[in-house]
């Protein structure tokens, strides 16, 4: 059987911070309310709270899969390679990452734009499982992120058994 995980490429857009987040949350906050919320974390290779995601990781409440940006790996992210519990992801320019418009055949990461149309959401979630490994995640990109977009995707992995 096969695990989608997802979650939002681009997670600390201004726009998420003030439609996403209670504004009285303190920004520190922001990655332990996405790891409850998500079960796919994307570390981009510029983002300056790579210690705080790396620090919420070690108290995260269940695995998550982690795509860490090359520009962001340290070895500290080997550190949480070899503790298994989380699944972490390099991405850099040779790693093959799913797109809808493209056939990348066994990439485990995957990214798709924002929607509320069910059927194409659908049917993309249904290429990027056919073609992906045993584990892998799909993130919504764009910004301003979808969180809704997350929300659909995650009705439709229930609906499917993903």
């Amino acid at each position: 059987m096969k695990a989608v995980h997802l979650g939002l490429r681009r997670r600390r857009s201004p726009a998420l911070a003030s439609s996403f987040f209670d504004p009285d949350m303190p920004a520190e906050w922001r990655v332990a309310f996405l790891l409850n919320e998500q079960d796919a974390l994307w570390v981009a290779g510029d983002d300056p709270d790579v210690e705080t995601v790396l620090a919420e990781l070690a108290e995260a409440p269940a695995p998550v899969v982690v795509v860490v940006e090359a520009a962001a790996w340290s070895p500290a992210w080997d550190e949480v390679c070899d503790g298994g519990y989380h699944r972490v992801i390099r991405v850099d320019s040779d790693t093959s990452v799913w797109r809808p418009e493209d056939d990348v055949r066994g990439a485990s990461v995957g990214l798709v734009p924002a929607s509320d149309d069910a059927a194409m959401l659908r049917d993309w979630l249904d290429r990027f499982a056919g073609q992906a490994p045993a584990e892998a995640a799909l993130f919504v990109d764009g910004d301003p992120p979808s969180v809704a977009t997350v929300d659909r995707l995650r009705t439709l992995v229930e609906l499917m058994g993903l």
